[in-house]
């Protein structure tokens, strides 16, 4: 995959009029200069496969109101659909799904038009690499919580969360880098929410992923059996919810 570095996203995020309605071929020359690619190992992305990305994350959002409609229900519908596009991988996986540059590249050079509908105020963190980048928090909120491949309902905990719960697990090193503590904490918050109601969870997520994180300097929840770690953290979420 091409990798855009902070001088091309700059470049382009100069330019709004290329970023809106230029196309995909135009961005990736007027960036030319600032896209790489990995030094060694693989095939680089041809033209064909990052138009199947664009192809793919383009359905995607046009069944949820893309280009012209969509409120926040749709738009957050859209966040899970694509999550789960992206985690099952595609053109899109591996070391490469890893890279901030890569990601950058995808929302600068390949669809920065859904960028733009996703995110009204096209603020530079959507484009720019890293977890509130438009697409790669999608696929970070995927690794944290897919219950994985044999599970009847892989991407429940996608539809379910909220925006701010995803935010306790990518935004926190200690719980998003180990996808079963994520896990645990997002099956936690199921529960919890269905008990209190989700208007009421922000608060009790934010000091439940305070005591997982202390808690995980001297127990390593990660290397916990499931059912005890998941019992563990719903503990936390019920001392949460009683503070």
């Amino acid at each position: 995959m091409p990798r855009l570095d902070e001088i091309g996203v700059r470049r382009l995020l100069g330019s709004p009029d290329l970023l809106r309605e230029g196309t995909m071929a135009e961005r990736l020359a007027a960036a030319a200069s600032s896209i790489t690619h990995a030094a060694s190992g693989g095939s680089r992305a041809s033209q064909d496969d990052l138009q199947t990305l664009l192809d793919g994350l383009t359905a995607l959002a046009v069944q949820h109101g893309f280009p012209n409609r969509g409120g926040a229900t749709d738009r957050a519908a859209f966040d899970a659909a694509c999550g789960a596009w992206l985690g099952e991988g595609g053109i899109l996986h591996g070391a490469e799904a890893m890279r901030d540059d890569v990601w950058a590249c995808v929302a600068c050079c390949i669809a920065p038009g859904i960028v733009l509908w996703r995110f009204e105020d096209g603020h530079p963190d959507r484009f720019r690499g890293g977890v509130r980048n438009t697409f790669q928090r999608l696929w970070l909120r995927a690794r944290a919580v897919d219950r994985g491949e044999d599970h009847e309902d892989r991407w429940g905990l996608l539809r379910a969360l909220s925006e701010d719960a995803f935010v306790q697990i990518t935004e926190r090193p200690g719980i998003g880098a180990d996808s079963n503590i994520a896990r645990a904490l997002a099956e936690a918050w199921v529960v919890s929410s269905a008990r209190v109601g989700s208007n009421r969870m922000e608060p009790i997520t934010r000091r439940a992923a305070r005591m997982i994180r202390r808690d995980n300097e001297i127990t390593c929840l990660g290397a916990l059996g499931e059912q005890e770690r998941l019992a563990r953290v719903q503990g936390f979420f019920e001392r949460a919810e009683k503070a």
